[in-house]
């Protein structure tokens, strides 16, 4: 090989420094470094990834400046090495050769880092999306918005004088994990030694380290400080935005909260020895701990309004738990601390109860046995006195304010028995003066109790429940009522925790006491005692959180890898400062596409008034439109036997196109080879996801006309009808609600546009039939193609429209009303009310007339005699009765007619079947690609049956004939019904962007049942659906994919060329030589010989 020219004294000073320089970079020594330390990125990064999934790895390792770091010095190293022996003799062509290929790899995969997508899709059954979602890119979008009236017509977009969009850089872990879970400290806070840790907790602890060279935010970090600017101009408004904590998935909670543990039950077993019945007492479940949350639900601002007077610290939300009721106050004062924990009644409850009331910093007991309406109670040793205003057997909660309640709530004077028993006070001075406002004790439900927090006035009522028989805990709303034994507890104003335990069986406050924060197991404390039992339940408090008044809060949640960010909820704490006003907030990160309606909680609103502006915070995800949208017909769950764990889950999709929902297609009577008509015409690139360039077809009608035929087309996207016209592919509107809103003007119309569908064309008066719904009615409309007329109504029906068909000779149309299953007819024009043609027909479904022989055609759905299946027909009839229904044509097994047609010349009947929708869904449970629509005819009198070879077909509908060739519509599909598992990639190409992307299955959420706030949301009323899955699809681009193979080819013929060339075969020295210069080589500047050039290209 040459040898490279040496560094000499007599160099200038630069360019030996240059020199050495390039020697250093072109060496064996630094390759030697890279190569191992890549490699242990590599492996390192590998059991990060098994460990914490791929986010973190990608977050932590991949996505570093560090590992683009050793990557780009890496690519140095290489080029150096060959460049270094320039000029390059014959012996050395695969030597270089595998230098540019080991080049070209790099340049790839730096390449896939930088611009390749990893992102997810969560689809629902049944819907469709078009963006996927980028888990590891958070923003932060700002939006400057001047005053003005929400409900004055106008333009949003002009008062926005001021829009920014800030990179977020949380991670992938709730901030606080940080600090705990990357240490030497394992669960139960045991610590290790660095022997021990490393061999026990490595992974963590050195990721702990590792995962510090990342960029990434933390708390205290200000995202934005900068003064607003508007048209170049300052106007002293100051913008900052200070991140002080982030949750990557997380729960929505309030403050304060404690977090209890329960015992499970005591067991009850045979002694052998005494043969008697003995207990042990409950013991704490450790892997499954039984914990229950309490929190004060603080009022929201509509609620603040009207209940912030009564209730200022809150209403407390009681839970069930074991074998009674809990719930949580806040003392604002030592006076609220002492009215709990000195609230015991000394006496006997009697009938009327007592209540234990705390006035001026003493105790009283006030015994309501002996009073009655308007009685005053003398207070021993009190300057006050105790007015009773009523005690009510029964409270209605309304409207604070309401005439004739207090603070909403009022007597039910026809409830003769105790049920919710409430005590109605009023404090008095010694003059007999109404002392601070009136007061409200429940006895069931404390949390309503009503208090003087000016006058500090507190207190309980305390009734004789222990004979009331209750219902046991469940969903039923009527059980939240009952009377169960309480735990309440309370955050003191000296920030200790205490708690009380009322027995409804015994009419005594068990215990009352302070708990120990965070204490575990040895800190539990006896609970509820459960009649069965003669241990009680024990309690220790796991977590406590205090806050001075009550607030929405958020929970962190344990870092789970399998969850994507679309199926957690991210949550941020931000200071936001604009203008003189600062504010703290908790926001929702926005998953979801751009331009959609964000959630209350999804959107900060800064109020700035000396501006008259307000700023709006949002914390979207990256967003990115994928060229073409997903339908997911069904996604299909596999459990392990004997368990709920999910063994395998897939998901049927259709890739659909951006904007179209379903086109025209057509095929000829002769051919095989369907295609679309391009009407209407598919996205084009540049277009993507513009609302105008939104279509679906419900409906055509082909017509012939002198420039060539012509398409009328309903858009049910759009809400209008179009004509299009087949050579040229120009569209216009034929009726939309402008042109309708004109065709209205002075005449009367009972006709117009909502849900439009099933066109039909009459050609021998040239007039246009549909099906539209309005109000639950559906109805036929008729419109001149000619004339400027206004739609006229032909028919309304109280059923279901869902087929029509015209007899022009006969100036008749017939439908199917699918809801009285019956078909019915009417003249062309509705001047005469429509009557029933064919009745009790089992789920009718397509139809068509045969004008010349007076046959009516149509196709049915009856259920078997053992009703295990259902069984698809094409009947016919006479019109006039004459001649009996017959069976044509049956179909498949669970298959039904979706559309049926006529062609009049030929005399055959073209329809389309498909199988019975499962669960909606129309696709087979298979991995094998297969179709779910087929397309047929057969003869007017049977037999003859021929099936077309479509294999496109999809979601077919709405049959015609047109000279010779068969039309419909259906879905605009690139591909359909493809089958998306786990660890079995599939590739498509997007049409409108060009890329290639691969599509992973990744998890799901669900199921959902009927009357969850989920299924509810998404199902439509009617549907017989019984369950609700959302799929979460992953999404990957490699742009740099096929650049790394090229580089890969490229190494290999290198490799390929030095061995056949010999490059490396050396006449090989003596050991003692050879250690020689090895020896040399590491205490001298080595120069770059003939040996170490070849060690180098190894």
């Amino acid at each position: 090989m040459a040898k490279p020219l040496r560094v000499t004294a007599d160099q200038p000073v630069l360019l030996r420094a240059v020199q050495r320089c390039h020697k250093f970079l072109a060496s064996l020594k630094l390759a030697v470094v890279l190569i191992f330390s890549m490699a242990f990125t590599l492996g390192y990064a590998t059991f990060v990834e098994a460990a914490y999934g791929t986010a973190v790895v990608q977050f932590f390792v991949y996505q570093t400046w560090w590992f683009n770091a050793l990557n780009f010095t890496l690519g140095v190293n290489i080029f150096c090495a060959a460049a270094i022996r320039y000029p390059w003799k014959r012996n050395q062509t695969g030597f270089v050769i595998t230098h540019i290929g080991l080049l070209t790899l790099l340049i790839g995969a730096a390449i896939g880092r930088k611009y390749g997508v990893d992102a997810q899709i969560p689809i629902f059954e049944h819907k469709m999306e078009n963006f996927a979602f980028d888990r590891g890119r958070m923003f932060f979008d700002l939006e400057i918005v001047d005053d003005h009236s929400e409900s004055s017509q106008h333009i949003h977009d002009e008062f926005v004088h001021s829009q920014m969009r800030v990179p977020f850089l949380a991670g992938p872990f709730n901030w606080e994990d940080y600090d705990h879970h990357f240490g030497y400290t394992l669960e139960g806070g045991k610590k290790f030694g660095l022997t021990q840790g490393l061999l026990k907790n490595g992974l963590r602890w050195s990721s702990g380290h590792i995962f510090k060279l990342a960029q990434r935010h933390e708390p205290n970090d200000i995202v934005v400080d900068q003064t607003v600017t508007h048209e170049g101009q300052s106007n002293g408004q100051q913008l900052k935005i200070e991140v002080l904590d982030f949750q990557a998935d997380s729960q929505k909670s309030s403050l304060p909260r404690v977090e209890i543990v329960l015992s499970n039950p005591p067991q009850q077993f045979l002694d052998e020895d005494t043969g008697k019945q003995e207990e042990r007492p409950g013991a704490f479940d450790t892997e499954s701990p039984n914990a229950f949350p309490i929190t004060i639900m603080p009022l929201s601002n509509p609620l603040e309004a009207i209940y912030g007077d009564i209730y200022p610290y809150g209403f407390s939300q009681p839970q069930q738990a074991g074998g009674g009721k809990v719930m949580l106050w806040i003392a604002p004062d030592a006076e609220y601390r002492a009215a709990f924990l000195e609230a015991a009644p000394t006496g006997d409850l009697g009938v009327k109860g007592r209540v234990v009331l705390r006035i001026a910093g003493t105790t009283h007991q006030l015994d309501l046995n002996t009073t009655g309406l308007d009685a005053i109670i003398e207070l021993p040793n009190s300057d006050y006195k105790v007015k009773v205003l009523g005690l009510w057997n029964d409270a209605v909660e309304g409207r604070p304010g309401t005439a004739g309640t207090t603070y909403g709530y009022s007597n039910n004077i026809q409830q003769t028995e105790p049920e919710s028993p409430t005590a109605h006070l009023q404090v008095l001075d010694k003059n007999g003066t109404p002392w601070g406002r009136e007061i409200l004790l429940f006895a069931n439900k404390p949390h309503h109790n009503v208090f003087d927090f000016d006058q500090k006035i507190y207190g309980t009522y305390w009734f004789d429940f222990s004979k009331k028989s209750i219902q046991p805990f469940g969903g039923d709303p009527a059980a939240q009522e009952q009377v169960y034994s309480r735990i309440e507890f309370l955050q003191g104003d000296d920030g200790t925790l205490y708690y009380r335990y009322w027995n409804r069986r015994t009419n005594k406050l068990v215990s009352v006491g302070s708990l120990v924060d965070d204490g575990g197991v040895n800190s539990a404390v006896d609970g509820f005692q459960m009649p069965q039992f003669k241990s009680p339940l024990r309690f220790y408090v796991n977590d406590f959180e205090s806050s001075d008044k009550p607030r929405v809060a958020s929970q962190a949640l344990p870092f789970n890898s399998d969850l994507q960010i679309v199926q957690r909820r991210v949550m941020a704490l931000v200071r936001v400062t604009f203008g003189t006003t600062t504010e703290e907030h908790w926001i929702r990160a926005f998953v979801g596409a751009p331009g959609e309606r964000r959630a209350t909680d999804q959107e900060i609103r800064v109020y700035d008034k000396p501006s008259g502006q307000t700023l709006v915070v949002s914390m979207p995800t990256q967003a990115l439109d994928i060229g073409f949208r997903i339908r997911l017909k069904d996604f299909e769950r596999k459990l392990d036997p004997g368990t709920r764990q999910a063994s395998h889950f897939s998901s049927w999709v259709d890739f659909v196109d951006l904007n179209n929902t379903r086109e025209i297609w057509g095929v000829g009577i002769g051919e095989s080879t369907a295609h679309p008509i391009k009407v209407p015409a598919r996205t084009e690139s540049g277009r993507l996801s513009d609302a105008d360039n939104a279509h679906s077809v419900s409906g055509f009608a082909m017509v012939a006309a002198k420039q060539g035929t012509v398409v009328y087309w309903i858009d049910a996207q759009q809400r209008e009808i179009n004509i299009t016209q087949l050579d040229t592919g120009d569209t216009k509107p034929f009726l939309n609600g402008q042109i309708l809103r004109q065709r209205n003007q002075g005449q009367g119309s009972s006709g117009g546009l909502n849900q439009p569908h099933s066109l039909a064309f009459d050609a021998e008066n040239n007039r246009l039939y549909w099906i539209d719904t309005i109000g639950g009615n559906t109805m036929i409309q008729s419109m001149s193609i000619f004339d400027d007329e206004p739609p006229q109504r032909i028919a309304l029906s109280a059923g279901v429209i869902s087929n029509i068909a015209l007899d022009p000779i006969n100036e008749t149309i017939y439908w199917i009303d699918s809801l009285n299953n019956q078909i019915m007819r009417c003249p062309l024009d509705g001047s005469t009310p429509p009557t029933i043609v064919v009745t009790n027909i089992p789920k009718p479904n397509g139809l068509a007339v045969a004008q010349q022989t007076g046959t009516i055609y149509w196709g049915q759905t009856a259920i078997t005699a053992d009703g295990t299946a259902t069984v698809g027909t094409i009947v016919s009839r006479g019109i006039d009765s004459s001649r009996p229904p017959k069976v044509i044509a049956r179909l498949e097994i669970d298959n039904y007619c979706v559309s049926l047609t006529l062609d009049q010349q030929h005399d055959t009947l073209y329809f389309i079947e498909a199988p019975q929708p499962a669960k909606e869904y129309i696709g087979q449970h298979s991995a094998e690609l297969r179709s779910t629509h087929y397309l047929k005819s057969i003869s007017t009198t049977g037999g003859n049956e021929h099936v077309f070879d479509v294999p496109d077909l999809d979601l077919a509908d709405h049959l015609q004939v047109f000279g010779e060739t068969v039309y419909w519509d259906q879905s605009a599909s690139f591909g359909h019904d493809v089958f998306i598992t786990m660890n079995a990639p599939v590739q498509f190409d997007s049409p409108t962007n060009g890329h290639s992307y691969r599509l992973f299955q990744e998890s799901f959420n669900g199921p959902w049942k009927p009357g969850e706030a989920e299924y509810e949301r998404v199902i439509p009323a009617d549907s017989l659906q019984t369950d609700l899955y959302l799929s979460v699809l992953t999404v990957n681009r490699d742009p740099g994919r096929a650049i790394r193979n090229f580089g890969c080819l490229i190494v290999c013929l290198g490799i390929a060329i030095m061995f056949y060339m010999k490059a490396y075969f050396f006449k090989p020295k003596s050991s003692k030589q050879s250690s020689k210069q090895s020896f040399n080589k590491l205490f001298e500047p080595a120069d770059a010989t003939e040996q170490s050039t070849s060690t180098d290209a190894t």
